[in-house]
């Protein structure tokens, strides 16, 4: 290598290496400062790209174990508020358990029920105002969420539901709600009671403590209908409606008593059906029709004398003479049948009654299985609701004996179910008469009349028996009423049936309770479990992050010292670079 001035090669070499170790040197310091492997994209590009998305997931997993141990919290607090509603629910069934015997009266039984609808009303607060974090738990709200599927816990890094959330929907835990515990009174109920059968004691025969009048063995009947107009007429949607028949059985007061009455209508409703005769048909167009109840074959002839004879009991075809009879006279035809029946109810098993032109027929009991009926083949003239009679036991009222403080008596209270001012209930007697065309009243505009239709009505003409009146509060008096929503058992415990069957609406109650308490407790189990498997995924996804990111001290601080040095060395030999070029001067004679 030549001696030269201008360019000192070996001490430019010297700080180039100078130059390479002090910034090795320098990114050694900034790791073991920092602490981190990666302090810029240009450390290591995919690495780094790598690290974010974890350090993304980490934090996000951080998150959803906060998340799950929160859901884990509110769980806590409606599973709290569970155990109370518990001991609440308890105490009514002790109290409906108690109401259920016989030893009460019915003043004491509305004591008792005072406290049953306060439990009630407890259950209902405490569902109602139970939240978290502002959020409503028990009162049923939750069911709105997501279609109905609950309330949604999320703790994923993403938003596949197989892997991320699941739901929890604690129910409605209100008791007097329709899609709650349905314990307890949502809404006081329509009740009747009577203020004429004067008994002194259950077992009395009505014979002995109905009023005059009401003392011939017939039919006791009962109708419901949804609203009723200023007039007493019922109503349905703002519009006329139609008393639904609850049924009527056949009453003997000579030996039959309050008690006897009671224990017919908590049976149930009575199975119903009904013949229809059409607008266009004539007497002519019905001659030969044929309606078989019971197996009994019931034939209209135009040719025989019209008669309200019945068959003898051997007889498998019996005629319905219309002769005599003008040829528009067909409702005048089927209340011809309709006297039949009701004349030999104990034949027949079936009980008939009038509706314009069409024949309603009921069971002979409250509560009992149907009969059979057919009509013609092919004819159009004559149509039938069913095959069998139906919708036999349906419990749409309640009966019980009531004792009257104030009278020192026993009568008869009803309540309706379905409750309220939107149904309302009447007694009715079936008035009788032989007279042709005449052959048998109208139920369904005899208003407000208990009493009961005389078994000869071949001989009795206009026979009304009258027990009381739903329109004279001196015979028949409401004692209570409710806008009708309530319409489950267990709503009450006024009468010793209501109470009865609340027992088992109770036990429901406990057993729904109890289901979700038990989901809850499975809830908190599993958001355990999510948490563990959270904090594991977390722990190695952490230990995979740090070994991208973290700085390896022990390896990093060898290169730092092995920079060092090189660092030194090459300061060491910049210096002696530095000074060779004074060699020319020697060369020059100085």
């Amino acid at each position: 290598m030549s001696l030269v001035i201008n360019h000192n090669m070996m001490a430019m070499n010297a700080t180039r290496h100078l130059n390479a170790a002090y910034n090795r040197l320098a990114k050694s310091t900034e790791r073991l400062s920092s602490g981190l492997r990666v302090n810029s994209a240009a450390d290591d590009a995919a690495g780094l790209a790598i690290r974010e998305l974890m350090r993304a997931d980490i934090d996000v997993i951080n998150q959803g174990i906060r998340n799950a141990a929160d859901a884990i919290s509110m769980i806590q607090t409606a599973e709290g508020a569970l155990s109370v509603i518990d001991e609440k629910l308890t105490r009514m069934k002790e109290l409906a358990e108690q109401a259920s015997t016989g030893t009460y009266t019915t003043a004491q039984r509305e004591i008792i029920n005072s406290e049953y609808q306060a439990m009630a009303a407890e259950i209902n607060r405490i569902a109602s105002a139970t939240n978290f974090n502002g959020v409503k738990i028990l009162d049923g709200s939750l069911k709105s969420l997501h279609d109905g599927s609950g309330i949604k816990i999320h703790f994923g890094t993403g938003n596949n539901r197989a892997e991320d959330y699941y739901f929890i929907n604690m129910g409605d835990m209100r008791a007097s709600s329709s899609t709650g515990l349905r314990v307890g009174n949502s809404d006081p109920r329509d009740i009747w009671r009577t203020t004429a059968l004067n008994a002194s004691n259950p077992a009395q025969p009505l014979a002995e403590t109905a009023r005059e009048g009401g003392r011939t063995p017939g039919v006791f009947g009962l109708q419901f209908s949804k609203g009723i107009d200023p007039d007493g007429n019922p109503t349905s949607c703002g519009g006329p409606g139609v008393w639904q028949m609850y049924g009527y059985v056949t009453v003997d007061p000579a030996c039959e008593n309050i008690t006897d009455l009671v224990q017919k209508i908590n049976q149930g409703s009575q199975a119903h059906g009904s013949f229809n005769i059409s607008s266009a048909a004539t007497l002519g167009a019905l001659d030969g029709q044929e309606m078989i109840i019971n197996g009994q074959v019931y034939k209209f002839d135009v040719n025989a004398a019209f008669s309200t004879a019945m068959y003898n009991g051997t007889q498998s075809v019996t005629t319905i003479g219309l002769q005599g009879l003008a040829s528009t006279a067909t409702t005048t035809a089927m209340k011809s049948l309709a006297v039949m029946l009701n004349s030999h109810y104990s034949q027949t098993g079936v009980l008939a009654a009038m509706n314009g032109s069409t024949m309603e027929m009921y069971a002979m009991e409250f509560g009992v299985k149907g009969n059979d009926t057919a009509i013609s083949s092919g004819t159009t003239l004559i149509t039938r609701s069913h095959e069998t009679l139906r919708g036999g036991g349906e419990t749409a009222m309640t009966a019980e004996l009531c004792w009257d403080e104030d009278k020192q008596e026993y009568e008869l209270q009803i309540s309706m179910n379905k409750g309220g001012d939107r149904y309302q209930m009447r007694i009715f007697t079936l008035t009788s008469q032989a007279t042709a065309g005449h052959v048998i009243g109208d139920p369904m505009s005899s208003v407000g009349y208990l009493g009961y239709l005389p078994t000869d009505v071949t001989n009795n003409t206009d026979h009304i028996n009258n027990y009381g009146s739903t329109n004279d509060e001196h015979e028949w008096k409401e004692a209570q009423n409710g806008s009708g929503r309530t319409n489950w058992d267990g709503a009450d415990i006024l009468t010793q049936s209501a109470a009865q069957r609340a027992l088992a609406s109770l036990d429901a109650a406990i057993v729904g309770k109890d289901q979700r308490r038990a989901e809850l407790g499975s809830y908190a189990n599993r958001l355990e479990n999510t948490i563990t498997n959270l904090q594991i995924q977390l722990e190695n996804l952490q230990s995979a992050e740090s070994r991208i990111s973290d700085v390896d001290v022990g390896s990093e601080m060898t290169e730092y010292s092995r920079n060092q040095i090189l660092a030194n060395v090459a300061t060491s030999m910049l210096a002696q670079a530095n000074s060779l070029p004074q060699l020319a001067l020697k060369l020059l004679g100085q």
